[in-house]
């Protein structure tokens, strides 16, 4: 498997920073949800993007 790099944007930032300091499990898991679907990536495609010649 290839290796990821995730980058955060400034507002995800923020987030993890607002959940940090507010002790929020709930929005905490809600994050980690949606960090956990950035993680897996997706299968490549072998089609490409035009038409069999």
């Amino acid at each position: 498997m290839a290796d990821k790099q995730i980058v955060f944007s400034d507002k995800e930032q923020q987030q993890i920073e607002a959940i940090l300091i507010d002790k929020d499990k709930e929005e905490a898991l809600r994050f980690m949800a949606k960090l956990v679907e950035m993680i897996k990536g997706h299968a490549g495609h072998a089609c490409g993007t035009g038409p069999i010649k």
